[in-house]
């Protein structure tokens, strides 16, 4: 027998499967959001991730691979939110073993600037010093 569990002609058995697809995990999507940034921070100078904003308020996987993400956004009215969406979907479909995402915004939960990282938080606060983040 060959080290593919196969038979004596090394072909493998039909109950064997020939490949598989490795699950995604929460702690792998979460890096890829690391990649995605807040266009407004691109616009203030200092480009800061979802995550380090404290916008990504879930991350949820369903066993056949669909990867739920919901995103808190710092305005009710932010312009940006299809943008913002777009590029969670497309970063995080590249996750190995999601099959679909879905990313949705919470417009009932409300953004408050003591989400953000300490280091992002201290940076706006260095070259704003405006009070806003305090």
């Amino acid at each position: 027998m060959n080290s593919r569990s196969g038979d004596q002609t090394g072909r493998l058995r039909r109950s064997q499967p020939c490949w598989s697809f490795p699950m995604p995990d929460t702690t792998a999507i979460q890096t890829m959001l690391d990649r995605v940034v807040d266009p407004c921070s691109i616009a203030t100078g200092v480009p800061i991730s979802l995550t380090d904003m404290g916008m990504v308020q879930k991350v949820r996987l369903d066993e056949d691979g669909v990867a739920h993400i919901e995103l808190r956004l710092t305005s009710p009215v932010c312009w940006q939110a299809a943008n913002i969406i777009a590029q969670v979907e497309k970063v995080v479909a590249r996750a190995p073993g999601v099959s679909k995402v879905i990313c949705t915004v919470d417009p009932a939960s409300e953004w408050l600037p003591d989400m953000m990282a300490s280091g992002p938080r201290a940076e706006l606060r260095r070259l704003r010093p405006t009070g806003v983040l305090s």
